[in-house]
């Protein structure tokens, strides 16, 4: 077995070095993504559980710390239309800023964190893409971290197409939420059953190098009253997840 190599890792910056974990298991999330062993990390949460910023936090802490193999960030969201969403290849520059306006809880995050102006630079210096899922074909994801957003709307095929360009000291992050898996629900199609990310769910269960990380509704940070609506809407049809941590 080859000997694995030792790096030595800069101080982390303080800007990101003050998260705050709201539930247990955002902490074991963070933890989970920490895992040297794990380069593919499949989440689901309800809206509220803080899964997007905690992944975001530790993908910018990894990204600036210096000794880290990450050099970028990659955020995408499948929910933006700006062409044929089956095909992923790069987005032209000129286009960057006509997708702001549908990745607005994305900058809001990433203000949270680094502030707008940090984030304008990282941007300009490559070290941060805010891209749509038109956008991996024939690219090879190295020495970076990528997070799928809401991929509970991705096909099979799209989510198969993004983890399959797995690099080098990748690491990929897909997260979504089961229960709004609102893209497919059409001509009696069961929703569950055409999400990539419900089949990636299962059918990477038992794979060496992918960890899977469930949040409940009781990880919800938002106004207790948001807790009992949530409430009203599980019932007998709701998905039932393995590896559900409690």
């Amino acid at each position: 077995m080859a000997k694995r190599k030792t790096v030595t890792l800069g101080a982390i910056p303080k800007i990101v070095d003050n998260l705050e974990f709201k539930s247990r298991n955002q902490k074991i999330f963070f933890d989970i993504i920490s895992e040297v062993d794990t380069q593919l990390i499949l989440c689901h949460g309800i809206a509220g559980t803080g899964k997007t910023y905690v992944s975001i936090y530790k993908a910018l802490q990894d990204v600036l710390r210096r000794g880290t193999p990450y050099n970028k960030l990659i955020i995408i969201n499948p929910t933006v239309d700006v062409g044929n969403e089956d095909k992923l290849g790069f987005l032209p520059g000129e286009l960057s800023a006509k997708i702001q306006q549908y990745n607005e809880s994305t900058f809001t995050i990433l203000d949270k964190i680094i502030g707008k102006a940090r984030a304008t630079k990282m941007i300009s210096d490559g070290k941060l893409e805010i891209g749509v899922l038109n956008f991996l074909r024939g690219v090879n994801l190295e020495n970076c971290y990528v997070i799928l957003d809401e991929a509970q709307n991705v096909s099979p095929m799209q989510i198969k197409t993004l983890m399959t360009r797995i690099g080098d000291d990748c690491k990929m992050i897909i997260q979504g939420d089961m229960s709004q898996c609102d893209k497919f629900k059409a001509n009696g199609i069961t929703a569950y059953e055409k999400s990539g990310f419900f089949d990636a769910w299962f059918r990477l269960k038992d794979v060496e190098g992918v960890n899977h990380m469930a949040f409940n509704r009781e990880d919800c940070i938002r106004h207790p009253l948001v807790k009992r609506i949530l409430k009203t809407y599980e019932d007998e049809h709701q998905i039932k997840l393995d590896y559900h941590v409690s």
